[in-house]
């Protein structure tokens, strides 16, 4: 039964892309293609499973899904700070968010069923380069570009891409012990980008921006061109300062603050596992800050993320005796607290 269903499903998706070639139009935005586009959002979904791997290789290598991708994404781009206002009430807008969706399916497809044949760093273009992918998909800086003048769906999906992509980037890095092959400049303005998102209302695409900022700066040890993004960004350090600040200070049992926490922390841990430690964060993090963090917390707001940070800032020495001990005592609470819960997120990494 699961088999005859699973051919059914494998007859219907070569017909419907089929039909979509012989009735594009790339001006053309129509319900009718909408509608064939999410079928193959959801094909590109399920095949992230190893299932339907067949017909979502074709979605994924269809040229004129590609150029009609591409065409969507130049055209979005090339509308600068305009793009604000193509919102999914719009029918542009509307057409550019599926796409997009696409665009993440497709990312995520493509890991499971191509990756060892994907370079993935071919996504990080120089934004004069005109190459088009062979693949459903969107350069780096062109991600930036919406994630910098789109409205919030734009940016959500758009940092959900690049976080996508970026984490593909650092796998593929570490299997392969490969050079970054963009320079340093072209990481700047990427960074510059997903920096100034870190501090956006909306925590979703805060969080995605502070996921992929730490996963650039933990990049330092596959080469040298990355050393001195993190430790030359402003941004970075009004990141730790706006932390630093919210850490000493009351409502650390907010929401908000918490996720806050989790995406600053994240930073944090990162620019203290650099080589060189940037001299601006070792002065902020000093003694006296230390002492109003460790104050200012209890067993209702110690999470994971606060633990990898402390831990990391041990492991630097950047911990008194008088430290090390009240959080101990803090961590031991905090613990016994959660397993009264039946639940215990610290255990495996307390470092004390």
């Amino acid at each position: 039964m699961v088999s005859s269903i699973s051919s059914v499903l494998i007859t219907s998706s070569w017909q419907l892309l089929e039909y979509f070639n012989s009735s594009l139009d790339y001006t053309s935005s129509d319900q009718e293609q909408k509608i064939l586009i999410g079928i193959f959002c959801l094909i590109l979904h399920h095949s992230a499973s190893k299932v339907l791997i067949e017909p979502a290789k074709a979605i994924i290598l269809n040229k004129p899904l590609v150029s009609l991708t591409d065409g969507i994404i130049q055209e979005a781009c090339a509308k600068g700070p305009s793009l604000l206002q193509y919102n999914q009430e719009t029918d542009f807008g509307g057409f550019m968010i599926l796409i997009l969706q696409l665009v993440f399916f497709s990312l995520r497809s493509l890991h499971a069923i191509l990756d060892p044949s994907i370079d993935w760093q071919e996504f990080l273009q120089h934004s004069d380069n005109t190459q088009f992918f062979s693949v459903v998909g969107i350069p780096c800086h062109d991600l930036c570009r919406l994630m910098h003048f789109g409205p919030y769906p734009v940016k959500l999906i758009a940092s959900q891409c690049l976080l996508e992509l970026l984490t593909r980037i650092s796998d593929q890095r570490s299997y392969l012990n490969a050079e970054l092959r963009c320079s340093a400049q072209y990481m700047k303005s990427i960074i510059a980008v997903i920096e100034g998102l870190v501090l956006s209302q909306d925590s979703r695409v805060a969080e995605n921006c502070g996921s992929c900022l730490s996963m650039i700066l933990g990049w330092e040890k596959f080469g040298s061109q990355e050393n001195m993004v993190g430790r030359e960004s402003k941004w970075s350090r009004l990141i730790m300062e706006e932390f630093a600040v919210a850490l000493t200070a009351p409502g650390l049992t907010s929401k908000s603050f918490s996720n806050q926490q989790k995406i600053a922390s994240n930073i944090a841990v990162s620019l203290l596992k650099l080589s060189q430690v940037p001299e601006w964060l070792t002065s902020l993090f000093d003694s006296s800050l230390i002492s109003g963090v460790v104050g200012n917390l209890s067993a209702r707001n110690v999470t994971a993320d606060i633990v990898k940070l402390f831990s990391e800032l041990m492991t630097k020495k950047y911990l008194t005796q008088e430290h090390v001990v009240s959080l101990h005592n803090l961590f031991q609470v905090s613990i016994n607290s959660n397993w009264s819960h039946g639940k215990c997120a610290l255990h495996n990494i307390l470092p004390l």
